[in-house]
């Protein structure tokens, strides 16, 4: 049986360059987060009634780490951005990055390093040349972490406290070693920092001050850093490097703040809606951390978490049963400051009377409590926790 089929036509060449896959850049790029599908070309022609019909079958595409990346994954389009903005140069090129802790590590197909943390990004500064180890060499240093080029053939590598190195259990840091970079993260700055490739321990090479280059630059997006998402951010980073684990500092919301257009103030924030912790920001607190609060019963009468005094106001932080809606608070007879209740949390800041010598306004803090219908179902003075 024959069939009168249209004549074979040549696809136009922009339609083929479509259809093309992008081979050159999955070969240099490392193993992905994720598994990508790949159609492949299993074109069935399936002819019925002078129908023709093309069925695609799909098969996952299997990602595999070469040799020596494990660890190393693909940065976003936002992380290439953020880094490009602190290097100044817009065709910087870099499709391996390692997480390590709370920061992330790029590195450069030119041998560039770029350091992204929740509201920075660090890069060597113009005058940081590269410090040459017993073997290997250091590009990059910052904070905590600390990069460059291997020993030939090293595997593994870790950073130790000089003085803990012959030390049984000693507390180390592992870090990712490739063929042609290494990344470790110390959680500390410290000259007396040794690295340890493999079984061959390799002091830290002298790496002056001025080494690097910091700038703002929020993984929100947003540079604006009074949003109450962009506090978060440096309060974590801030907590995590003096020594917060950062497991504690991951998934933080906001829930209350106060005095974030005075620009001092003080932020609540849940995870999950089941831990609760605090960061004061202001002029005063160059690095905010956060402080986390005490898990609390339920209480019957209102208790005094914490509490951050200015020179206008007292910040109040209070827990109370969640079936009042709204609190008034106030230090005595003074003006009273009304806030709604979350999660059985408040925050207020209450007015510090002008000429007020008195101390101790935690004990004058007076509370009125009311319910969604209006109706006053508390009223006196709040426990310390």
């Amino acid at each position: 049986m024959a069939f009168d089929l249209p004549p074979r036509r040549t696809l136009p060449a922009d339609v083929k360059e479509r259809m093309r896959p992008d081979f050159t850049e999955a070969a240099g790029s490392s193993a992905r987060r994720g598994r990508a599908p790949l159609a492949v070309a299993a074109v069935v022609l399936l002819i019925a009634g002078g129908v023709a019909a093309a069925q695609f079958v799909t098969q996952p595409f299997m990602q595999h780490a070469r040799p020596g990346s494990e660890g190393v994954i693909t940065p976003s389009g936002m992380d290439l951005a953020r880094c490009r903005t602190a290097l100044g140069d817009q065709d910087w090129q870099s499709s391996e990055m390692v997480e390590l802790g709370l920061s992330k590590v790029l590195a450069g197909r030119d041998g560039r390093f770029c350091e992204l943390t929740r509201s920075k990004a660090f890069v060597a500064s113009q005058s940081f040349r590269p410090a040459a180890l017993q073997e290997g060499t250091v590009t990059f240093r910052t904070f905590g972490i600390i990069a460059g080029v291997p020993p030939k053939g090293a595997r593994t590598v870790q950073a130790r406290l000089r003085q803990d190195i012959a030390s049984p259990g000693a507390k180390t840091t592992v870090g990712v070693v490739t063929p042609h970079f290494f990344v470790v993260d110390t959680s500390y700055k410290d000259i007396y920092t040794d690295l340890v490739f493999d079984d061959r321990i390799i002091p830290m090479a002298d790496v002056p001050e001025g080494s690097m280059a910091q700038s703002q630059s929020f993984e929100s997006g947003d540079p604006d850093p009074w949003t109450a998402t962009n506090v978060i951010a440096r309060c974590t980073d801030s907590s995590y490097r003096s020594g917060a684990n950062a497991e504690d500092l991951q998934n933080w919301s906001p829930l209350l703040i106060s005095g974030l257009d005075q620009r001092e103030g003080v932020l609540l924030a849940h995870r999950e809606h089941d831990a609760w912790a605090t960061c004061v920001f202001g002029p005063g607190v160059p690095e905010p951390h956060w402080e986390h609060l005490p898990s609390l019963p339920k209480p019957e009468k209102p208790v005094l978490i914490t509490s951050h005094g200015s020179k206008s106001a007292l910040v109040v932080v209070g827990r109370i049963k969640r079936s009042i809606d709204t609190v008034e608070v106030s230090i005595e007879e003074g003006e009273a400051v009304t806030a709604d209740v979350v999660d059985g949390h408040f925050l207020a800041a209450v007015p510090v009377v002008a000429g007020d010598s008195s101390l101790n306004y935690e004990d004058r803090l007076h509370l009125v409590g009311r319910n969604s219908a209006g109706e006053v179902v508390y009223e006196g003075g709040l426990e310390r926790s």
